[in-house]
């Protein structure tokens, strides 16, 4: 038997027995587990097992990792992936066994194939949301619906799709969560509104939004939100109108198709479908429905036409920001009686009038009033991390940073000695008690390392490459 040993770090090796299956070869590799394709040593069946990496195998990590085969195992649908089995070893392994399915996600075709046809991505529409149909009735929410869970195989000649990836599916009936509060999870060119603002606790209608955003990215080559930096799409996600499709396409598409993708992408959710299931109807019918379009106020014309008017930028601080992979918001209360109200200008002064035959002088021009400030107190555990409003950097803490009165949301970043990040969203319209960042112990999936922000857009989808010489890719990323 050829035996080929395991990449540096990892226990497992090609031609090791995993319980009953032969691991062939490694598929591919996510944040919480690796996936191989493997064979029994008896039937000779060719499975998918997902191994857990002992190193993030919390109790925690392990409820979620059988999360995902308890959610896939009580739908049982065409279009979602069909788990058999979640094991555990006697050597202290934690896999799932799952088909080994043949063919490419759809991060893939649109990295290789760009805009997709009308008519390919109604039909992926329609397959998404009965698989989201499916999970809805049963109480649970997916939670990270991307191209890279949609996977694209073939049944009968027709492309068919199946839904991957439940390891951050959410029970709604469950009155003890996996998820604790203040974590956000999701992907943040996908994520809807309220996933982004309510600590993350969507329902089924932030699934409905991911579907709309994940079609406009099959019609327009990108989401609607793209940028340098988390904040901006976060901010897009919030408060940006969603330019239509085929504006970005550059050409006309069925008006019946843009509309069902425009109204998934409504800010507000009683605005979208009520379920999946309409969706599906409004796919399939001959009339485009309704959209509640959203649109900017007009900046106010300056009466000096030589001012130029502030730019975006500044128009936009202070901007909040959140780490990339696993993101946290805390937000703190807000008192909506208190506003924070600037002082108001010094009068004007009093000019005596001129003598008879001369210009009156012109009296000074009254200051800018200075911006309202709050004094916060900013402490670290352990001391001596540095402190940041978005990318501003404030000090180590200890710190006492003044932050101009605002009702925007903004994010405070703590960055440890050893790169860990710990991020708390508040709501400056007020004064806030002292602040602790609290660095995670280790193992905990919360805190991130702060990615360096890329100098150029990132590319609208991840390239291709991922499949291997069989044609088979890795269904969990």
């Amino acid at each position: 038997m050829l035996v080929i040993e395991a990449e540096q770090g990892e226990r497992l090796r090609l031609g090791h027995v995993l319980g009953n299956y032969r691991l062939i070869r490694k598929l591919g590799e996510g944040g919480v587990g690796s996936v191989y394709e493997g064979e029994h040593v008896r039937l000779g069946r060719k499975m998918a097992l997902k191994v857990l990496h002992p190193d993030v195998a919390s109790a925690e990590t392990i409820a979620r990792f059988f999360n995902e085969a308890r959610a896939v195992n009580e739908i049982k649908h065409p279009n979602i992936l069909d788990v058999e089995d979640f094991v555990t070893a006697e050597t202290g392994e934690h896999y799932l066994i799952m088909e080994l399915l043949v063919g490419e996600d759809l991060r893939t075709v649109i990295s290789r194939d760009g805009l997709l046809s009308p008519s390919r991505v109604t039909k992926i529409g329609e397959q998404v949301a009965s698989a989201l149909a499916a999970i809805h009735r049963a109480g649970i929410v997916h939670r990270d619906l991307k191209p890279d869970n949609i996977f694209l195989t073939k049944k009968d000649g027709e492309e068919y799709v199946k839904l991957l990836d439940f390891g951050i599916a959410k029970f709604l009936d469950e009155k003890q969560g996996l998820t604790r509060d203040g974590m956000t999870m999701g992907t943040p060119e996908y994520m809807a509104p309220e996933q982004i603002l309510t600590s993350g606790k969507p329902g089924s209608q932030a699934d409905i939004y991911s579907l709309g955003m994940m079609l406009y990215e099959c019609l327009a080559g990108a989401p609607a939100f793209t940028a340098t930096t988390t904040a901006a799409i976060l901010r897009g996600h919030i408060s940006d109108p969603v330019v239509p499709p085929s504006q970005r396409r550059g050409e006309q598409l069925p008006p019946v198709l843009e509309s069902v993708v425009l109204k998934c992408l409504e800010k507000d959710p009683a605005n979208r479908f009520k379920s999946a299931d309409d969706v599906i109807s409004a796919l399939g019918s001959t009339r485009a429905v309704e959209v509640v379009r959203v649109t900017k106020p007009q900046a106010a014309v300056s009466p000096n036409p030589a001012r130029k008017p502030p730019s975006r930028a500044v128009q936009m601080l202070p901007a909040f920001a959140m780490a990339a992979g696993a993101l946290v918001l805390h937000m703190l209360p807000r008192d909506p009686e208190k506003k924070a109200v600037a002082a108001p200008p010094p009068p004007a002064p009093i000019v005596a009038a001129a003598p008879p035959q001369q210009t009156p002088a012109e009296p000074p021009a009254a200051p800018a009033p200075a911006p309202a400030k709050i004094d916060v107190t900013l402490l670290s555990k352990p001391a001596g991390a540095d402190m940041y409003l978005g990318d501003e950097p404030l000090g180590q803490s200890p710190v006492t940073a003044a932050i101009p009165v605002s009702s925007t949301p903004i994010a405070l970043v703590a960055r440890f000695a050893d790169g860990v990040e710990v991020t708390q969203t508040i709501v400056p319209d007020r004064p806030l008690p002292t602040i602790t960042f609290d660095k995670p112990k280790a193992g905990t999936p919360v805190a991130r390392t702060r990615p360096k922000a890329p100098t150029t857009p990132p590319p609208a989808a991840k390239p291709a490459g991922k499949l291997n010489r069989e044609g088979t890719i890795d269904p969990f990323k």
